[in-house]
């Protein structure tokens, strides 16, 4: 969704001030220029993709000159609680690198499971443990694909996902595929942009769809990433596409022609310069009902796996 923030009558009135003039050559971001002017001309991306970056997953052993087990947050790399805990109060587990396992026929497995015992992460503990892979490489826009098999879930906690993180200034993040606390028939993607720290919301555009039970079998998640778009599919469906801007009566424009006029920046689109680390891997939502120290009904539908057959990068 695009903000409200800026009612028709008044985004008229700051045009002049709040507005640019730009090419496809030089795009102002969003979070920077709220409003935009352009000149009518067809600003699409063509041209073949190109493989730059594959991981098939058929070794016996992670390859960590590529991924990492845990969210680079820290100083120190992984010496810090938010790098293992990562959600706050919203999150129930901690990430543990004994969690990431390779079956040894192509297929890595992220699991979540709970344990008899408290697992202590600096400040805090908890009973409940999951897995997560980081990449180490950052990339510009492209096609990102995932295959997998998202575990099954009938209620409101197991939150699978395969998303983009990074910066800079703003941070941005585009969640490709992410079951949030919800059935696994609930597809949910969304782009989201945070402030200049990169410790608060900014702008969101995000929807959820009800597919099949998508826990029944391997699928292929995908986004393609340009300059105007972000296109979400399901097995080369296409789910829903982002456009990056909307004209003046809140309609987002998906066309690649764009006629001579002031627009609106969708303001959760992606910054125009970022690089982004690619995160695949499951934790545990907390509800509210369960309790990481044990009081409480245990979290139901564990143990269980995301299992990820590949992940795959191209770019024009």
């Amino acid at each position: 969704m695009v903000p409200s923030a800026h009612p028709k009558v008044f985004a008229v009135l700051i045009v002049l001030n709040s507005s640019c003039h730009v090419t496809a050559q030089a795009l102002a971001d969003p979070v920077d220029h709220p409003l935009i002017a352009f000149e009518s001309a067809d600003f699409c991306e063509d041209g073949p993709w190109h493989l730059v970056y594959e991981d098939e997953f058929n070794d016996d052993t992670l390859d960590t000159d590529h991924w990492l087990r845990f969210f680079p947050y820290c100083i120190n790399g992984d010496e810090c609680q938010v790098s293992r805990k990562h959600g706050g109060e919203d999150e129930l587990q901690i990430f543990e690198d004994a969690n990431v396992q390779f079956t040894g026929n192509g297929i890595v497995k992220l699991i979540v499971k709970r344990s008899d015992t408290l697992v202590y992460c600096y400040s805090y503990s908890s009973h409940y443990t999951a897995a997560l892979l980081h990449s180490r490489m950052k990339f510009h826009r492209g096609r990102f694909e995932c295959r997998c098999k998202v575990p099954y879930s009938n209620s409101n906690w197991i939150w699978p996902s395969f998303w983009l993180f990074g910066g800079p200034g703003a941070c941005s993040e585009i969640d490709i595929l992410e079951i949030p606390g919800d059935r696994s028939d609930r597809y949910h993607h969304a782009l989201h942009r945070y402030n200049y720290e990169c410790n608060g919301n900014h702008a969101n555009d995000e929807d959820t769809h009800t597919l099949m039970d998508l826990s029944n079998d391997f699928h292929v998640y995908r986004a393609d990433w340009d300059k105007w778009f972000i296109n979400f599919y399901v097995d080369d469906q296409l789910i829903y596409r982002s456009c990056r801007i909307y004209d003046l009566l809140d309609r987002p424009v998906s066309s690649c022609y764009i006629h001579e006029g002031v627009y609106i920046q969708n303001q959760a689109f992606p910054a125009q310069d970022a690089y982004m680390s690619i995160i695949v891997g499951v934790g545990i939502h907390n509800s509210g009902l369960n309790d990481a120290h044990g009081p409480g009904p245990p979290v139901p539908n564990i143990p269980c796996a995301l299992e990820v057959d590949w992940i795959r990068v191209y770019q024009r």
